[in-house]
């Protein structure tokens, strides 16, 4: 897997302008390096139970408080996922300046990453379920949502989907070009604020209550960056 590291903001915008002409990329922001590219459902302690089980139950119990035009169980998992369920999607979006503030937005003392990748796979939501792929080994697609959560909307919202939640996607596992943009730990704070100029923050990535105290919260924890 191709690494690229920036040091400085000059740096990470000099390396956007590579991703400029297409829009095939997708770009997904960590705040710990270490971390793999696993959905929720795969890592511990979520993994000892079976996503799909967990999702039927949710669904069941989830349709008091859901919009009825939601049919497709495509849609109702997008909203699972996004409200904290653990499922077999990881969440990646089209535009790299929203990539960049989830890489550094947490976890200041360790450097973040942005990784980019270009799939070959991509799930057709009309004829294949989100379970469609279970039967298979080591294969992970791409899935374009509908709107169905104004989260999705904001952040530009893709999901990759994986054959099995514990599976990660590495350079065994893809199929498409994969590479990572280091972010140091030394430049989280400094982009933080660069993509708030640009409008990229808790507010605009989660317009709901809990992103505006989030936000506020922020924005009172670096008061003193103000003049």
């Amino acid at each position: 897997m191709k690494e690229i590291e920036i040091n400085n903001i000059k740096d990470f915008h000099n390396r956007l302008e590579y991703y400029r002409k297409t829009s095939w990329f997708k770009f997904r922001g960590q705040s710990d390096i270490s971390w793999k590219l696993v959905p929720k459902a795969g890592r511990p302690p979520y993994s000892k139970v079976s996503d799909e089980s967990l999702f039927f139950h949710w669904k069941r119990r989830a349709i008091a408080h859901l919009d009825k035009e939601l049919k497709s169980d495509w849609e109702l998992l997008a909203v699972a996922q996004h409200t904290g369920l653990p499922t077999r999607l990881l969440d990646w979006t089209h535009n790299p300046l929203v990539a960049a503030f989830f890489a550094a937005s947490e976890n200041e003392n360790k450097d973040g990453v942005i990784y980019v990748y270009n799939p070959n796979t991509v799930i057709d939501n009309k004829t294949e379920t989100p379970f469609a792929l279970k039967d298979t080994k080591n294969k992970i697609g791409f899935h374009q949502p509908n709107s169905s959560s104004s989260r999705i909307i904001n952040q530009l919202g893709y999901f990759s989907v994986h054959s099995e939640p514990a599976l990660s996607l590495d350079d065994k596992s893809k199929n498409g070009q994969l590479e990572k943009i280091i972010i140091r730990k030394e430049l989280k704070k400094e982009l933080i604020f660069m993509l708030n100029q640009y409008g990229i923050n808790y507010l605009t990535l989660f317009p709901d209550l809990e992103g505006l105290s989030k936000h506020l919260g922020w924005f009172a924890e670096n008061y003193e960056f103000w003049d």
